[in-house]
């Protein structure tokens, strides 16, 4: 199965940061990796429309970070990547960035990187079974609470 570009930094970001960086430290010494924009970590606000009026209306703030490298190989070919997490880890955040060039455009070591991706998916693939088990779990039938009610009568 062909994992999606959208899905490799909600996949890679169940590494921890040392484990990406070790991997990216391996891959990118001979390689100059610069920022195209400043990585930034923050509030973000959650915006949602009333499903009424249709006005929009705030829900909360939640944590944003993102980044955009620039990565200049060795033959002086320069290809560019860029990562928004819900996180605040600014450190993981550039690693992602810089996963993302080297997925997206297959540079050499792109196939330790997808195996992380593919590790990663199959752990958010197994939390969401263990969620689903769990709304499962706690599901309500109220067509038998309203026969019980009939019954007392």
């Amino acid at each position: 199965m062909q994992i999606k570009r959208h899905d490799w930094p909600r996949a890679l970001a169940t590494q921890s940061t040392k484990q990406l960086t070790a991997v990216l430290n391996e891959m990118t010494t001979r390689w100059t990796i610069t920022p195209v924009q400043l990585p930034q970590t923050g509030l973000g606000m959650l915006q949602l429309r009333d499903s009424a009026f249709n006005d929009p209306y705030f829900l909360g703030e939640i944590p944003l970070a993102s980044a955009w490298v620039s990565i200049r190989t060795e033959d002086q070919q320069e290809y560019q990547g860029a990562a928004q997490l819900m996180d605040d880890d600014q450190d993981k955040i550039e690693a992602l960035a810089v996963c993302d060039a080297i997925l997206a455009y297959q540079l050499p070591g792109w196939q330790a990187l997808y195996q992380l991706v593919e590790i990663g998916m199959a752990a958010l693939t197994q939390e969401q079974q263990l969620r689903k088990a769990m709304l499962a779990k706690t599901r309500v039938d109220f067509a038998l609470l309203n026969a019980t009610e009939q019954d007392d009568d």
